[in-house]
């Protein structure tokens, strides 16, 4: 477990250990961000900061500000948890499956063994012994287990003391008295879902050694982590009916019983006229955290998705909205008839979840409100029912089909005309099914019917989502002219090899000023030719071409709709739009070395559940050139 802290704290450093014991370890990336600002060599302020991108899991920076602590001079009490943090960063990285594991096992030892001598703390003391089960060094394990319930105080235990005490139990053997004190430290943990998860990532660590560790993971439930999908309110005209509005008060009856039924929710889901809405206001009415996703500019998503079924339903979006814990721009660009943005939105949404559940130490799921006798897509909600089920993650149905057929009130909606009047025209179509309203639960088929459509860019003259990525050297500037042909020779012939052996073909590949501009279909490919070109230019030495020694090569990748046009100049089609800029502006900001990402890659990228990258929140971050904020992350291997 990492308890986090000590000692009397600063505002800067109350606010960060706030946010964490809420289990939001972004936002305390942020305000230690913030208050590095004012205060950039203080010493407990780098600890907290470690700790919170230790949670959040950039490993690598915590990491780098642990070594700027100068832990020597740090008061005995705040050495200990230094030196068990760094003890924790080794473990997460054994706990990943790191290629050399033994040792990452006995560097993470070491460093709590370091942090136990300093004063006896049964928390160092309790990781100690775990690690030594864990190394096969039972004996040794056991007998600091012992010692460490010994050492425990008796009057007026904090969560970490009981937490620790069912540790120890655990370690040695009475698993009745460690379920007990599981339950009882979840219980004092209650609205603090980063000392819960803690605690469920030192048992599913555990299990390795100790199959009972697993058996007491549903002791300490956690946040549950919701994905939302759901058809809008019918069209007057629609024939079949769907989603009629008579039904409404069925759906938020079925809604309620569900979110009843979830632990301190944690929601993600669009915001349209129909299922979404019901869904937030059932949710807020729970007191759950509501964290809302729009496909493109907010004043379109209202014309296309919300007014279209009346002004109540405007207002309801409005009250939405301005209650909800956060709202998520796919883009803040325009429609502009781009029905892709609707899909590539839902996925994002189902990447955001992904991403919160990771970082709670637990599954999300997904509640979806579907028609499931209507025939459907890949691009609305049938794409995202779709999609989840074959994850193999939770999915929870609420079948429109069904619940209207014990409603009789829904026969009423079956003549078209019938019900209130849409304030706006009907947007897209399925010819299976009639007129259906757009949103991110929208078929985009009439886009693909368009003439000249491209099965690969999409609908001609349009947007279509896509994966960039920009790589240049930090300090390429400075180069000096009599090294400029063989850094300019040296680096292009690295993105020239890097492309003939990338596993997908670029759908484009081009120097961009000191740059290379490549462009994906997928976030995965795109992902995965970062790594290797970023491994490329780590082997070797760049000193001959006018840099530093070591490689100082900055990698961004973000995904956003893009344009593809003709370009008369260069005689080839080319990708532009605002997405391309904003990658643009994320590369310069990324450290020589890395591979930093948007949280829209990020999202898109964790949506498909690709196993073989790893994502380490960096926080919000300001872009080049006044660019505004992103939220960042960085991009490794698993």
């Amino acid at each position: 477990m990492d308890r986090g802290g000590a000692g009397v704290l600063s505002a800067g450093i109350a606010g960060i250990r706030a946010h964490l014991d809420r289990g939001a370890p972004w936002l305390a990336c942020d305000a230690f961000r913030d208050a590095l600002a004012a205060r950039p060599d203080d010493a407990a302020l780098l600890y907290w900061g470690a700790l919170a991108h230790a949670r959040a899991g950039a490993t690598s920076l915590a990491h780098a500000l642990l070594d700027r602590c100068a832990l020597a001079s740090l008061p005995d009490a705040l050495r200990v948890e230094a030196l068990s943090l760094r003890g924790r960063l080794w473990k997460d990285a054994f706990h990943r499956g790191g290629a050399d594991s033994s040792r990452l096992l006995a560097n993470a030892r070491a460093e709590y063994l370091q942090a136990h001598a300093i004063a006896r703390d049964p928390y160092p003391g309790i990781n100690a012994a775990s690690l030594a089960m864990l190394a096969g060094d039972r004996d040794a394990g056991v007998a600091l287990a012992h010692e460490v319930a010994r050492a425990l105080p008796r009057s007026r235990d904090s969560v970490w003391d009981v937490a620790t005490r069912a540790e120890a139990h655990l370690l040695v053997g009475d698993v009745d008295a460690a379920a007990r004190g599981y339950v009882e430290a979840c219980a004092r943990a209650e609205g603090q879902a980063g000392l819960v998860a803690s605690m469920r990532r030192q048992l599913a660590l555990l299990s390795r050694a100790l199959p009972q560790a697993a058996e007491l993971l549903p002791l300490l439930p956690v946040s549950d982590v919701v994905a939302f999908a759901g058809h809008l309110i019918d069209a007057p005209n629609r024939v079949p009916p769907r989603f009629p509005p008579s039904l409404a008060p069925a759906v938020r009856a079925e809604l309620d019983a569900r979110i009843a039924a979830l632990r301190a929710p944690v929601v993600f889901s669009s915001a349209a006229c129909g299922a979404d809405l019901l869904f937030i206001d059932a949710a807020l009415a729970r007191g759950a955290e509501v964290n809302v996703v729009l496909p493109f500019a907010r004043e379109d998503f209202v014309r296309t998705s919300v007014a279209i079924a009346g002004e109540a339903w405007v207002s309801r979006f409005d009250d939405a909205l301005q209650r909800a814990a956060r709202v998520i721009m796919a883009t803040d660009e325009q429609h502009l008839g781009d029905d892709v943005l609707y899909a590539h939105a839902a996925q994002l949404l189902e990447g955001l979840s992904r991403l919160r559940a990771a970082q709670l130490e637990t599954a999300p799921s997904m509640l979806c409100v579907i028609d499931l006798a209507a025939p459907g897509d890949a691009t609305g909600t049938r794409g995202s029912y779709e999609r989840w089920k074959a994850s193999g993650d939770r999915l929870d149905v609420i079948d429109l089909a069904a619940l209207g057929a014990t409603s009789a009130a829904s026969a009423t909606w079956a003549t078209p005309g019938s019900g209130p009047a849409a304030s706006g025209p009907d947007r897209g179509s399925d010819p299976a099914s009639g007129p259906a309203f757009g949103s991110m639960a929208h078929s985009p088929s009439a886009v693909s019917a368009k003439a000249g459509s491209d099965p690969v860019f999409g609908a001609a003259g349009g947007r279509a989502w896509k994966a960039l990525m920009f790589a240049d050297f930090a300090g390429f500037s400075r180069v000096q002219d009599a090294f400029a042909p063989r850094f300019h020779e040296r680096f292009l012939d690295l993105g020239a090899r890097a492309i003939a052996r990338s596993r997908a073909r670029p759908l484009d590949a081009k120097t961009w000023g000191d740059a290379l501009y490549v462009v994906f279909d997928t976030a995965e490919d795109a992902a995965d030719f970062a790594l290797r070109f970023l491994d490329s230019t780590l082997d070797g030495d760049w000193s001959d071409a006018g840099m530093p020694g070591t490689s100082r090569i900055r990698i961004a990748l973000h995904a956003g709709p893009v344009y593809r046009g003709y370009d008369p100049v260069m005689q080839r089609d080319d990708f532009f739009g605002s997405s391309v800029t904003r990658a643009a502006r994320i590369e310069p900001i990324a450290q020589a070395g890395t591979v930093y990402a948007s949280e829209a890659f990020a999202a898109t990228l964790a949506s498909g559940r690709e196993r073989r990258f790893r994502l380490e929140y960096v926080g919000r971050v300001p872009l080049a050139k006044a660019y505004g904020e992103s939220t960042i992350y960085r991009l490794d291997r698993a």
